[in-house]
């Protein structure tokens, strides 16, 4: 009997339960020890280390923010001019103490082409007093220690535009950019620098922005870029050094973190490992008791459940999912996560391949798709045309109107070329900022021309106002076409570039109008069709 009880499943369940509980009681002191506590202070750490990087992310956003701000003053005809001495009412056009105020400047520098100062305009931090000069002297020769390492930075990397750090108190974050026409093109006639300080203003705006105590200070000592975290009683401290221009001082960017908390779970954790030892003692035999009815034929049920939903969401698991216990619970949270789940995966794919402003498709959506028609086009034999379309002086009009307008003009051109193209049959995105792109499969270039004077005639008969456009008085487009198989345009960005051609050509030509790509006419490479109506 004592042998035929030996064999029992139960028995050798029960022998097998006993070692492993034998087992894992050990395996838990040790891994508790060697394993566990340690793994729990490296997950503070990460923690720590985490914060700090999203402060850090933030402050790389901000340079980013300021760089792209210089830019947009540096490759611009009217700076352009003005370093040149061709536009004298530049700086009073463009300059106030407010809007250096507002868009917390403390410095603006313009270069000329050999490095010499040609204007300066500041804020000086020890008066707060705005001041624009010719020269780092008088009233502007607190900005003279800047100018000088501006110009060895221009001296170093002179055609490149980019975003430093400088040493100082406060430590400065600084941009520069060579000043180009609009359209880029020439050499660069000079730069453009914009100085930011990184005050304690600065510093509550990013503890704003993060939810994150931040620390900003000078070192003299040469640290590696390594996060270095020290740990004093209930506070846990992270510092990143960040080198500074021109590499004599580093910048302790911090942030701290309270363990009062962490060290609460840590010690409640150790209480659950002790209760955990002597809860499964007592458990052991009721779970021999409960596990098959309980536990394992259920969710031997719902495993099954939950494949066939992989396959059929409704096929044959009707019965399963009308129980009123906690495995019916978990089948119809099972369904309705799957259901969510496609959802999301559906709002993904549009998020990916749509422009958010204009709801129009964006260019990651226009290249696959245009991937996929020339290789048809190809394979088949059928014209394909393409058109790219760039609102007229559109800078002029944000400059004038503002962004907001400017987005709402936008829509508004965007919500009209989308209704031309669905009457038309053809595909439209946005490629750009103020850039849209079509697609016209099976349409000569000569039908791309006729279907452009429709899109362009339908975004007059908006007439959006620009008052500051040379073209109209309304907001116009100006259009490149191009056409598969013409020359240097068998593959998707070859055709591309041609209608960028064509289009740049449009502008060169008075803007508001439309150009077909034709490389063979030598003197005029472009045909055209002006589209004012």
């Amino acid at each position: 009997m004592v042998q035929r009880y030996s064999r029992s499943l139960r028995f050798r369940f029960l022998a097998a339960l006993g070692g492993v509980l034998l087992l894992a009681l050990i395996s838990l002191v040790v891994l508790s020890k060697w394993v566990i506590f340690p793994a729990l202070h490296k997950e503070e750490r990460a923690v720590v280390t985490q914060e700090l990087k999203k402060i850090e992310r933030t402050l790389q956003i901000s340079q980013q923010n300021l760089l792209a701000q210089v830019r947009d003053w540096a490759i611009w005809d009217d700076t352009y001019e003005f370093v040149q001495g061709s536009y004298p009412g530049y700086t009073d056009t463009n300059f106030s103490q407010q809007m250096f105020e507002e868009m917390r400047y403390q410095l603006m520098a313009f270069f000329n082409a050999e490095g010499d100062v040609h204007f300066l305009a500041g804020i000086n931090p020890a008066t707060g007093q705005y001041h624009t000069c010719y020269s780092a002297e008088r009233e502007c020769r607190w900005m003279a220690g800047l100018i000088r390492t501006m110009q060895v930075s221009i001296k170093e990397d002179p055609k490149q535009g980019k975003s430093d750090l400088y040493a100082g108190s406060p430590p400065l974050m600084v941009a520069s950019n060579p000043i180009f026409r609009t359209d880029e093109s020439g050499p660069p006639q000079g730069w453009l620098f914009k100085v930011r300080p990184m005050d304690d203003a600065w510093l509550a705006l990013i503890e704003d922005y993060t939810g994150l105590p931040t620390t900003l200070s000078m070192v003299d000592s040469s640290e590696d870029n390594d996060i270095a975290i020290t740990i004093s009683g209930n506070t846990i401290v992270a510092l990143r050094y960040l080198a500074t221009y021109p590499l004599n001082e580093q910048l302790a960017l911090g942030t701290q973190l309270n363990r009062t908390s962490y060290l609460a779970s840590l010690e409640t954790f150790r209480y659950v490992l002790l209760w955990t030892a002597c809860l499964m003692l007592l458990v052991i035999g009721l779970v021999l008791l409960l596990l098959e009815r309980i536990i394992l034929k259920p969710l031997k049920v719902l495993t099954r459940f939950t494949q066939q939903t992989s396959d059929d969401f409704e096929g044959g698991s009707k019965r399963l999912l009308q129980r009123g216990d906690e495995i019916g619970i978990l089948a119809r949270a099972f369904q309705k996560q799957l259901k969510r789940q496609q959802q999301l995966n559906a709002e993904l794919i549009v998020l990916s391949t749509h422009d958010p402003l204009t709801n129009l498709p964006n260019r990651r959506l226009f290249d696959q798709r245009l991937q996929e028609v020339v290789s048809m086009a190809l394979s088949t034999g059928q014209p394909l045309s393409v058109m790219m379309i760039d609102i007229d002086h559109f800078k002029l009009f944000n400059d004038h109107y503002g962004h907001p307008e400017g987005d709402v003009c936008l829509q508004r051109i965007a919500q009209t070329m989308h209704d031309v193209a669905t009457v038309h049959g053809f595909f439209i995105a946005r490629t750009g900022g103020e850039e849209f792109s079509a697609m016209l499969p099976a349409t000569c270039a000569a039908q791309a021309m006729d279907k452009s004077q429709a899109l362009s005639y339908a975004i007059d008969q908006l007439r959006h106002p620009h008052q500051t456009s040379p073209v109209a008085s309304y907001v116009t487009v100006s259009i490149g076409i191009s056409q598969l198989n013409i020359e240097g345009a068998l593959t998707p960005s070859g055709l591309m570039s041609a209608a960028d051609q064509a289009l740049y050509a449009a502008k060169a030509a008075g803007r508001h109008c439309a150009k077909i790509y034709k490389p063979l006419l030598a003197n005029s490479p472009f045909s055209s069709h002006n589209t004012t109506p």
